[in-house]
């Protein structure tokens, strides 16, 4: 019994170093059969482990199938940083893009914003998330610290993967704002307008902000 009890608490602290590490980012799927083979156990104390993560909050477990690393919960204030943040990076990067002179092309952005467009249901926020997350890559793909991409978009998805209640009603309400925005967005990028894409960008986030203080 203490043994079992040691081996569940050796992959408990096994996988919960590698999610708070960052080594394993949110959305990221592992299997128990993987796990065993990993730390020469067998698949019994790692599904404990797997139990405790997920009341934890940790993880979710899907049956039969492993599990998925969760997004972290974030408060108000952590939604209202992130997108500060956000803020922040992409002004930079249009700053970079005006001295560089980048040329952009605004035809597959719009095809991004009229998909969004058709993805305004109750139902539809996954897709509406993933012809967003299309849509950001695109309009980034310009920028060469390859590591700052990686934490914008990492910062993307934590806003938009969140178990939080009233984050996901704002997100959701607010898809329409999106796309008004991001459509301007496109179009000023590529008449090389920067400062209006600047503010563009600072509205947009103002305003998804104001609408959590509000509430929806």
């Amino acid at each position: 019994m203490v043994k079992a009890k040691n081996l569940e608490t050796q992959a408990y602290q096994y996988i919960k170093n590698k999610i708070t590490s960052r080594q394993w980012l949110p959305q990221t799927h592992i299997t128990e059969l993987d796990l065993s083979k990993e730390l020469g156990i067998s698949r019994t104390p790692i599904r404990r482990a797997f139990i405790r993560l997920q009341e934890e909050n940790i993880l979710k477990i899907i049956p039969h199938k492993g599990a998925t690393i969760q997004e972290p919960l974030i408060d108000n204030k952590g939604f209202q940083d992130r997108l500060g943040f956000m803020e922040l990076m992409l002004n930079d990067y249009l700053h970079q893009m005006q001295i560089r002179e980048v040329s952009f092309t605004k035809e597959d952005l719009l095809d991004y914003v009229e998909k969004m467009s058709s993805l305004t249901g109750r139902n539809q926020g996954d897709e509406f998330y993933e012809a967003e997350i299309y849509y950001w890559q695109e309009f980034i793909r310009h920028a060469k610290n390859s590591y700052n991409v990686s934490v914008l978009m990492d910062t993307f998805r934590s806003l938009n993967q969140q178990d939080n209640k009233e984050i996901q009603a704002v997100l959701l309400e607010c898809r329409k704002i999106k796309i008004r925005h991001l459509k301007r967005l496109a179009e000023y990028v590529a008449d090389s307008k920067y400062a209006y894409a600047r503010k563009e960008v600072r509205i947009l986030m103002n305003q998804l902000s104001l609408a959590l203080l509000q509430g929806v």
